[in-house]
């Protein structure tokens, strides 16, 4: 299963959740997004992650601030075990429990 991991910009973790129990889970700061990440530079609604068959894909979700993996602005990327995303102040990463 993968998990999570929101964590700051210097990489301490904030708070950790497991992924596949939902076909979606909406990333935000409005109160009705399933992960809420409270910061001006995060949109009501930010990106989401998806079932797509037997993967994750992450999806911005036109985001004012955009979604990055290094310096690239993403709009779709399939998740892959320790992949770092970046919104906001936030950075998510992505860690398969099972390994």
């Amino acid at each position: 299963m993968m998990e999570l991991h929101i964590c700051n910009q210097q990489g301490m973790l904030l708070r950790a959740y497991a992924l596949g129990d939902s076909t979606e889970v909406i990333i935000g700061r409005d109160d009705s997004c399933d992960i809420r990440i409270q910061a001006r530079s995060v949109s009501r609604e930010h990106c989401a992650i998806e079932t797509d068959g037997d993967n994750l894909v992450l999806r911005d979700l036109g985001s004012t601030g955009g979604t990055f993996m290094g310096d690239k602005r993403i709009d779709t990327v399939k998740v892959e075990n320790g992949m770092e995303v970046k919104i906001g102040p936030a950075v998510l990463k992505f860690i398969d429990s099972e390994i």
